[in-house]
């Protein structure tokens, strides 16, 4: 059971879900996807790839060698600053370079929403251990929920893909006990009402 929670939290870390989110409006039956050139949809890709993947997970490796945390898992509360800070400034960088490309509104506001997020996450952290992974995956159902609303668009199975990963992910972090209910939960609503604002307002 634990090898296998383990692996869920691998697959779904809240790291890669702003570039699945980018991944899937990109490929949804919208403007969004044909107002922008394949060009520049790659840059896009390219960019939140780099900012909010590779460079924090290069970033958490170096706090690892260093022996400033212990693991990937970061447990505590305290390992987790470091990590939470930088993750902070490569999201704040993202935002400042999208705002200067040509996109639709909607691509830079659920970024903006990710970014949020990833803030108040690092606020509660010094507090409680909120949960990343449902945070990440609640902006995503969040996101996909807006964005179906707003233009109309048929995202279901994406949306229903979405619950059940989060399913799947909550579980997987209770079984690591590396979360209370209470704290799922929380970061998975937390999530929502991020992107729920950000796109809507």
């Amino acid at each position: 059971m634990k090898v296998t929670a383990k692996i869920i939290s691998t697959l779904f870390h809240p790291l890669i879900i702003p570039l699945v989110g980018v991944l899937i409006i990109f490929n949804s039956d919208s403007y969004l996807n044909y107002a922008l050139s394949n060009e520049t949809k790659l840059s896009i890709l390219l960019l939140v790839a780099m900012n909010t993947l590779i460079v924090p997970f290069f970033v958490s490796l170096f706090l690892l060698i260093t022996k400033k945390i212990k693991s990937f898992n970061m447990e505590t509360n305290e390992e987790r600053v470091l990590p939470y800070a930088f993750t902070v400034l490569f999201y704040i960088f993202t935002l400042f370079r999208l705002y200067k490309e040509p996109i639709p509104p909607i691509i830079f506001k659920f970024v903006v929403g990710a970014t949020l997020a990833v803030i108040l996450a690092f606020i509660i952290n010094f507090r409680w251990k909120i949960s990343a992974h449902m945070i990440g995956i609640g902006g995503l159902i969040g996101a996909l929920i807006s964005i179906a609303l707003l233009l109309g668009v048929y995202i279901i199975p994406y949306v229903i893909g979405g619950f059940i990963v989060a399913g799947l992910l909550g579980s997987a972090r209770l079984v690591l006990d590396a979360h209370t209910p209470t704290q799922i939960y929380t970061g998975f609503v937390l999530g929502m009402l991020c992107q729920f604002a950000v796109l809507y307002f």
